[in-house]
């Protein structure tokens, strides 16, 4: 009995100390942390998009393997350390397995949102796979042959030594001169027990092959060009018309290779297109009541949350109208006016306009609109910016903005007008391709982006002859510039073909390197300065792409050219209009979207493709149908527009004049009276 205190002592003394009360603190410890890191990585996911932006597009899928990974790392070093360093070959066998598996998940584009960009392997996936793929894969062999060698040097050596050598011995088996006898033997004896046919024309009498059929091209004499549309079956040869493509480009584009200038270096005297050509813009009658009953209820809604702000002004443009809304005050007693305020000894405070951004989903429960936009600052003015869908949309033609004072001064100039369209507050959006010097379009299918090329070439048709200008168009899927096939002005048939591309890049390439040595020669720096002294006008080159996509994935040598064409185009005359409806950043590379700073986006699928196309976000949400963004060198910041509506009978009629000219008709001088 008088053992049974001690034992029980012994035992409330083992439960209090020792080894096992050291244990529980650090089980406790070890729960704590892992509670805080969840509760931080939900708390980063759930409230701050930009982190989890930020984690998707750094990994993507591949958290799972890399999780793995991790944890097991993480939880054997604290629990079985040992364990984790004896057994450090398995450890850095995983880790080069789950490199792997990320290069792998990198090859996979699921073709929307930010996995269209980053691919499901995420920028570290990139990195270690990535396109294009012969290089990713290459890669990945790589870390699975190198790691046997970290592992184990002196076996993974000799194992690959012996294959080197087996590798050797095949080849010298095969290269050895009994084995190449015996071969030849053999095919001499095949070819004796071949069977009796006709006899076989001696080499010198054997049947010729017709000639390879001409180019699919020609260039006639005086005022008039032709331009003969490829069949189907000459598109499918490749090796011969891509180098007589290469040579066409390059003796169409030099100088007196046109036929719009006579044998005296005049040019002919062919009339442009009249506007009158173009189709007429529908009646509009504009009404600023329903515009101030939609201020006041953004007044009154945005109060009823608690937020004041006043309505200054609006500026209605065809689709939106932006409203410039000027934060209220805080403090003071029941919204009492400044005099109020200051008579009272009260100290106001302005509403913060991040107040005022984070009731965007109520004004637009409010406005019935799914679609809003707020701007932070409006551009020279102290006014917070909020577009809106006006109530009565209106169409942009061509018409209005062709006939406009901007567009006609930029082409009294000698410019490259561009009728893009009508900006936020109405007024005509012309660019001039020759100061931009290039054009990026983007944005996805169905949202004006083929309406917005057919402008570009409206614009240029309109106002340049085939002497002052010609066009190199590519079509890969061959539908949307098949209307302007037969304008005079074309290098050559628009390009359906990535490889005809590729040429005719080489082409452009040695006509840039000849106008330089031209501008060399004339002491002069850049293309206007050549024509102000030149008997022969140097016509501007444009490049215009509709699916930039298709000719991206062909290889690099494509975007080097254009790359090159972008850095030193512009003094010799040649510009680019590149489109795209995938702006992925394989396809707007870095290299490209440092030479073009013009870059107009119209709707797309998510925040990363707008930063793609613009570097900044908005271009998803966008109204669709014309409407973009426009980010050039008079703004820092993307401004909103309405672009024009081509439709295909002003195209017909703008070919049709160009196809058919008719000369300008002389007008008699008046008597005088």
């Amino acid at each position: 009995m008088a053992g049974s205190p001690r034992r029980r002592r012994r035992r409330r003394g083992g439960n209090s100390g020792g080894n096992g009360g050291s244990v529980r603190p650090l089980l406790m410890l070890d729960g704590l942390v892992v509670v805080v890191i969840a509760l931080a990585a939900g708390i980063g996911f759930g409230f701050f998009p930009a982190v989890r932006m930020r984690a998707v597009e750094t990994l993507g899928v591949a958290w799972v393997p890399v999780g793995l990974w991790l944890a097991a790392t993480v939880i054997g070093l604290r629990y079985r350390p040992r364990f984790v360093v004896g057994h450090w070959r398995w450890w850095v066998t995983a880790a080069s397995l789950t490199a792997i598996a990320v290069g792998i998940l990198s090859f996979f584009h699921p073709g929307f949102g930010i996995w269209a960009t980053y691919s499901l392997g995420g920028s570290w996936g990139q990195a270690v796979g990535g396109a294009p793929l012969a290089l990713g894969v290459a890669k990945l062999v790589a870390i699975a042959v190198l790691t046997p060698v970290v592992l184990s040097p002196r076996r993974a050596g000799y194992k690959y030594a012996k294959g080197f050598e087996l590798i050797g011995h095949g080849v010298s088996t095969v290269a050895n001169r009994s084995t190449l006898e015996k071969t030849n033997r053999l095919l001499r004896r095949i070819a004796g027990r071949r069977p009796a046919g006709p006899a076989a024309s001696p080499p010198e009498q054997a049947p010729v092959a017709p000639p390879a059929p001409a180019p699919a091209y020609r260039e006639t004499s005086g005022q008039e060009t032709t331009n003969v549309v490829r069949s189907p079956a000459s598109d499918a040869d490749a090796g011969p018309e891509d180098t007589s493509l290469e040579a066409l480009v390059v003796e169409r584009a030099a100088l007196g290779g046109y036929a719009t200038i006579s044998a005296t270096g005049e040019e002919s005297t062919s009339p442009l297109p009249p506007a009158a050509l173009l189709s007429e813009p529908e009646p509009f009658e504009s009404s600023d009541d329903d515009l101030v009953e939609m201020g006041r209820l953004i007044e009154a809604t945005l109060a009823s949350h608690g937020v004041a702000v006043e309505v200054r002004d609006f500026e209605a443009g065809p689709r939106v109208v932006r409203f410039g809304l000027d934060p209220g005050w805080l403090g003071g007693e029941n919204n009492q006016t400044e005099e109020e305020t200051a008579e009272s000894g009260g100290q106001r405070t302005r509403v913060r306009v991040q107040s005022i951004l984070a009731r965007e989903k109520d004004l637009a429960l409010a406005l019935k609109t799914p679609s809003l936009r707020f701007q932070a600052t409006i551009p020279g003015e102290s006014l917070v910016g909020l577009e809106v869908p006006v109530p009565k949309p209106r169409k942009v033609s061509l018409r209005q903005v062709v006939e406009d004072e901007a567009f006609g001064r930029i082409a009294a100039e000698g410019g490259l007008p561009i009728a893009l369209g009508q900006d936020i507050r109405g007024s005509a959006e012309v660019l001039d391709l020759t100061s931009l010097p290039h054009l990026l379009i983007a944005g996805s299918t169905g949202t004006g982006k083929s309406v917005c090329l057919n402008s570009v070439v409206a614009s240029l048709l309109l106002t340049k002859t085939p002497g002052q200008l010609r066009l190199l168009m590519v079509d890969p899927k061959g539908v949307e510039l098949v209307g302007f096939d037969r304008i005079p002005h074309l290098l050559v048939p628009t390009i359906r073909d990535s490889r005809a591309f590729a040429s005719a890049l080489k082409g452009l390439l040695e006509v840039m390197r000849q106008r330089y040595e031209q501008l060399a020669q004339a002491g002069v720096r850049n293309i206007s300065g050549y024509n102000a002294q030149a008997e022969r006008q140097m016509p501007y080159l444009v490049v215009i792409v509709d699916e930039l996509a298709e000719l991206m994935m062909s290889g690099r040598e494509i975007e080097e050219g254009l790359v090159r064409l972008a850095q030193m185009g512009r003094a010799i005359g040649i510009h680019l209009v590149l489109a795209t409806q995938r702006p992925t950043v394989d396809v707007v590379t870095g290299h490209l979207k440092a030479n073009i700073a013009t870059r107009i986006a119209f709707t797309v699928a998510s925040q990363t493709d707008s930063r793609v196309i613009l570097d900044a976000v908005g271009a998803e949400d966008l109204l669709g149908r014309g409407d973009l963004l426009l980010l050039d060198s008079r703004s820092p910041l993307p401004r909103r527009a309405q672009g024009t509506l081509v439709e295909d009978a002003e195209i017909d009629r703008l070919v049709e004049f160009w196809v058919n000219p008719r000369p300008a008709p002389e007008t008699e001088p008046e008597a005088e009276s």
